[in-house]
Formats: C-alpha cells, structure tokens, sequence
C-alpha cells in the first residue's frame, strides 16, 4: 500500500544529524576512462520525463539536482507537478510528496481524478490507483510547517530506506518563515541540494512567484518571491501560468446565445509551463498545454484528450 510517512510511525532520529563532509580531491586523470567513453556516444538527454511526449527532448530530471516549480497562487503549479510525479510513476521512479497544505487524501484525490480522466471516479478506480501506487509513491504527512532540520532527516530516511528518487517540497515558504528571511532561504536551498547529490534523488520544490502589476503577466526568472539565491542555487527553473485573460474571454464569448468560441482563443494555451534556467541542457523555452478540466489533467493540444497515466505502464 502506500505509506503515509508521519513523526509517530518512523523514527528520525537517526537521520538528524548532518553527515560529516566528505573532501574527494583527485587528480584530473582519474576521470580519463569516462572521459574517453564520453566521445565515442552520441550526446544524449538522460533523467526522468514529464508526461507529454512534445517535452521529452527539451526538460528532464536527472538525479542529484534541484528544480524549482515557481507560479503565482492559484495557477496550478502544484496540480501540475502532480501529475508529474504520476508520470514518474509510470517509469517506474519512486517519489515522495511532503505537501504542508493538502492533507494525503485530497493529494491523492487530485491524483485519483488524473488517472481516472474524469470528475466522478469511483471505489474501483480508486482502488486500481492505490494497487497501481504501492512501491511508487509515498506521502509526508504533515500540515502547517517543518523545520529545515526536520525535513532533510525525512529526506534522508526516504533516500537511505525507501531508495526515492523524486521528493516534492510543497512549499518553500511553508519551511522558511518570512519572505524577507534571505539568509534562511538560501541555507535551506542550498541543504537541498547537497541532500540531492548525496542521495541520488531529484528534489522538487515548490515557490511563489510575485504577482506583479497583473497576473496576466508572464513571471520571468526575477520573480520568485524572496532572495535572488534561491534561483541561483538550483538547477532548473520552471514557471507554471495560467492564462486566465484567456478563460475571461471565453466566458465572456459564451455568454452571447448561440456563440461559440472564437478559433483564435481556441489556438492559445490555457497554461504554459517555460523553463527560464536548465543548467545542465541547452534548451530554455515556453511549452503550451490545455487543461482538461474534469481529469485536472494538463493536455499537450488543444484537443484536450487526457491522457492514460495508468494504462502507459500496464
């Protein structure tokens, strides 16, 4: 079954204290064999895909770095790393959600709608998504805050015991009080990402973007809230919009009797998803995708045909 990891069913006592640092100086041809090997394969992009298969030569998620899901409130980032993390399942990639504002059952809930494409899933679906989650997925369960000392004991325990390679931190500013606690925040993205490279594992984490003037603005790379070291630190950089001057239109359209909506708002995105930092690929860009309401699937085109998360894997 899935486990619901808490204070009161595991110990973490043992994982509180930072390991001692480890000095590896080497001379330089140490590394010849691997470096020979390297010329003679193609350049390839390695690490874990996204869902849609438009993404899969542009993003991925390699062990031992850090991402950052940045989104004004409301725009749907953590729904969408949701499915994310289903489509990690389906590669068979263990992952672990520490989420500080949704309780295990309405995560899963959200994640219960995605697999079953639609808004009234019932007692069978729910449990062939729970047979289908045993040994793919944990869940943190913990409401409110978590100390940055608490937290990387839990990611420590899921990378030594439970061999995790995706752990969502849901969110930054649930961990760090205090948007103007710099020194705290860049102290707490830089402890994840050693406990990234030390574990192996990719590491997720969650982030408010600033509102600006309006939120039909596209945040950039200077938006996240806080100190500018959190997107230093990390290795990838993804904004999560959503394009509600898009839905005011349509509603707007769909009021006159008789209407349809127009081809031209058809044609736009109702979220993109832009990658403003890939430290270790070459490609920064926007990628279009629709949302399937009644799944709370995000769709590659404008179809909107929600995809089979489950049913990719059996």
């Amino acid at each position: 079954m899935t486990l619901i990891i808490t204070p009161d069913n595991t110990d973490f006592s043992a994982y509180m204290a930072e390991t001692e640092p480890q000095v590896k100086v080497m001379p330089a041809e140490s590394w010849t064999d691997q470096l020979v090997a390297s010329t003679q394969q193609a350049e390839r992009i390695t690490g874990a895909k996204l869902p849609w298969s438009k993404t899969h030569d542009l993003i991925r998620f390699r062990p031992g770095e850090v991402t950052l899901w940045q989104g004004i409130n409301g725009h749907g980032k953590s729904e969408m790393l949701g499915q994310a993390c289903l489509g990690f399942a389906a590669q068979d990639e263990r992952s672990c959600i520490a989420s500080f504002e949704m309780r295990p059952v309405k995560t899963l809930r959200r994640m219960l709608r995605q697999t079953a494409q639609n808004d009234q899933p019932g007692e069978t679906a729910a449990r062939r998504l729970m047979s289908w989650l045993t040994g793919r997925m944990w869940i943190y369960d913990q409401l409110g805050r978590a100390s940055p000392q608490a937290l990387a004991a839990v990611i420590r325990y899921c990378g030594d015991v439970l061999k995790i390679r995706h752990f969502v931190v849901d969110s930054l500013m649930r961990v760090v009080q205090g948007e103007d606690d710099y020194n705290g925040q860049k102290d707490f993205v830089e402890l994840l990402c050693r406990l990234a490279q030390d574990h192996g594992m990719h590491i997720h984490l969650v982030h408010h973007a600033r509102k600006g003037e309006s939120e039909d603005a596209v945040p950039g790379k200077f938006s996240a809230k806080g100190s500018g070291a959190i997107v230093d630190q990390v290795d990838q950089m993804l904004t999560v919009w959503r394009n509600k001057k898009k839905e005011r239109l349509v509603e707007k359209a769909l009021k006159v009797p008789g209407s349809s909506i127009p081809d031209e708002l058809v044609s736009q995105p109702d979220s993109l998803l832009i990658c403003d930092k890939n430290r270790h690929g070459e490609w920064e860009g926007r990628i279009s995708l629709w949302h399937h309401a009644p799944s709370l699937q995000y769709t590659p085109d404008s179809r909107r045909i929600p995809l089979d998360i489950i049913g990719s894997l059996e």
